[in-house]
């Protein structure tokens, strides 16, 4: 008797074993991903958030990964004249490629300090800024579209010019963001999810906060992409 029972232990260990390796092999990628697959934060990164299960008003359900870069590469990608002209590119790493290409879709940040040219009112300047900061979520996206190996959507996002805060160094207000979108429930709304993962980010990162509250273009009842 004791040895039947400890065979249909077995049998039942290795039914458990087949039920739970169908299950994987039937899992989508996106599942699987959103449980164990999130690479390692690549060196241009230095700040690296993932926010699982945000929900949008009907409660279906967005994972997303949270790039903020460095200084550093944050100072080649940032500059007006790089960004708007051409003049520079950046290099990503093979991390970060990696990175990029394992995403459902990337959203790119465009973001433009509260400086506004000189000569021009605050309503014309913030016209401009808010362009500049359409131009640079552009050109971003361009540089992520020439390393994905994948058709991935790449989305445009466009927070708008930095609230006056009478501060001299603003370099700041222009942190480059990127955006992915690790896994969604079938007919999720991103952008309301997108928020929500921001804002119950926002004590971890007070950037999010800041896209949210300080910018002209992130501070409506929606957000503002760039067709």
């Amino acid at each position: 008797m004791a040895t039947s029972v400890g065979t249909y232990a077995r049998y039942g260990a290795i039914v458990i074993w087949v039920i739970v390796g169908g299950w994987m092999a039937r899992a989508t990628a996106g599942e699987l991903h959103t449980l164990w697959m999130v690479l390692p934060k690549p060196p241009e990164v230095d700040q690296d958030f993932t926010v699982r299960n945000a929900k949008d008003d009907q409660g279906r359900r967005t994972s997303f990964r949270i790039l903020l870069f460095t200084d550093e590469f944050r100072w080649r990608m940032n500059s007006y004249d790089d960004v708007g002209l051409g003049n520079a590119r950046p290099r990503f790493t093979d991390e970060m490629k990696a990175v990029l290409n394992s995403a459902k879709a990337v959203i790119c940040v465009g973001a433009s300090s509260e400086e506004i040219p000189a000569g021009t009112s605050f309503a014309a300047g913030r016209q401009v800024e808010e362009r500049r900061a359409a131009l640079r979520a552009e050109k971003i996206a361009v540089w992520v579209r020439e390393v994905l190996q994948a058709p991935i959507p790449v989305r445009k996002l466009n927070v708008g010019h930095h609230s006056p805060t009478g501060e001299e160094e603003t370099s700041d207000q222009r942190r480059v963001v990127i955006i992915l979108v690790l896994d969604h429930d079938e007919g999720a709304d991103v952008d309301q999810a997108l928020r929500s993962a921001m804002a119950g980010e926002s004590v971890r990162a007070p950037i999010f906060q800041a896209l949210l509250t300080k910018y002209s273009l992130g501070s409506g009842s929606s957000f503002t992409w760039v067709p």
